[in-house]
Parts: structure tokens; sequence; C-alpha cells
């Protein structure tokens, strides 16, 4: 029974054409994952901009905040604590509805008889699960009330966000370009050896 690889072997494909579709699963071809199989390879691939322009925005940023005056910085923090209180307060109230329906199938669940002892386990199970929704879901200290910050607070935090955010950036940007080389270079030198061949 034929593969997506081999399939085309008996229509008569080239050995470039079978060696280039089976690269398709190798992992310097990862970039093409989402891509129909018989879209072209291309010679060279790009690396992605993502991190390129997200380091570009963190260093905006930093230049942005470091001519900030006192008033704008005080404006911004109120700003900030003002979106956070929304977006918190909002979120308070979808885990309030959230653990309302847990707790009353949790409820439902507890109420429930197993119709035998072999579905005492399942019961047990289902109470597991709920509890530990509503544990994760429902409360924690992660998700705690936003703190108002004075200007100055609100600036430091910013600043180190933004240096964070340029160190990750800078060495994710150039991992993404090693990775693209690397993946280059395999296609290259596939190509070369079926030049030879």
């Amino acid at each position: 029974m034929p593969t997506g690889y081999t399939a085309a072997v008996a229509d008569g494909i080239s050995f470039e054409q079978f060696v280039m579709g089976c690269a398709r699963a190798m992992g310097a071809l990862v970039m093409m994952r989402d891509e129909p199989s018989d879209a072209p390879i291309p010679e060279r691939f790009e690396p992605s901009k993502y991190n390129a322009v997200k380091l570009a925005e963190a260093r905006t940023k930093l230049d942005r905040l470091d001519g900030m005056t006192l008033e704008q910085r005080a404006a911004e923090a109120k700003e900030h604590y003002v979106g956070a209180m929304k977006r918190w307060s909002e979120r308070a109230a979808e885990r309030h509805e959230q653990r309302c329906h847990y707790e009353a199938m949790l409820r439902k669940v507890r109420d429930w008889v197993p119709p035998s002892n072999e579905h005492s386990g399942f019961k047990d199970f289902m109470i597991e699960q709920l509890t530990q929704s509503i544990d994760f879901d429902c409360g924690g200290t992660w998700d705690k009330e936003p703190e108002e910050l004075s200007g100055d607070a609100w600036l430091g935090q910013q600043v180190r966000e933004a240096q964070r955010n340029v160190e990750y950036h800078t060495k994710a940007n150039a991992e993404e370009i090693e990775r693209t080389e690397s993946r280059n270079k395999w296609i290259a030198d596939l190509r070369t050896s079926l030049e030879k061949s």
C-alpha cells in the first residue's frame, strides 16, 4: 500500500521529486507543515519577523518611557490602573458565574447514587475534576486585585518589563535566524547532492 510519499512513484516521478517529497517529513521543512503537499520547496526560507518586530517595539517603548515627564508617568499609571481594574472586575464576574456552575454540578454529582460499587470510583473522579477546576479556575492568589502604583513605581515596572522583552526577543530573534539558516543549509546541501546524482 503506497504512503503519501510513495504514491507518485508508481506514476513515474523522478528520483529528485521523490527525494524532495520525502524531505517534507524532515525538521528543516517544518515551516511548510501547513502548505499543500505539492507546494514547491523554496530555495531559501526567511526567518520569522515576529521577534524582530517585538524587539523593535520594546526598544521604542524604552525610548518613550525614558522621555516621560512626571505628569505623564502619573497619568499613564492611573490609566493603566483603571484598565487593569476593569479587566479584573470583568474576570471576577466571570469567575463567580463559573464557580456557580461548577458548584451546582458538584452538588448534583454528590447527590447522585452510583448504580453499583463499580461506579463509585467514577463518582469520585467527577468530584475530583470539579473540585480541581473550582480551585484552579475560580480561586487562587494568581488573580489578585490590581494595585494602584505611583507614576515612578509604574515607570520602574514598565522599564523592567521592556528591558526583559529586549533581552528575550534579542535572544529569540538570533535563535530564529540561526535555525532558519540551518534549515536553508540543509535544503541547499540536499539539492547539491541531487545535482551530483
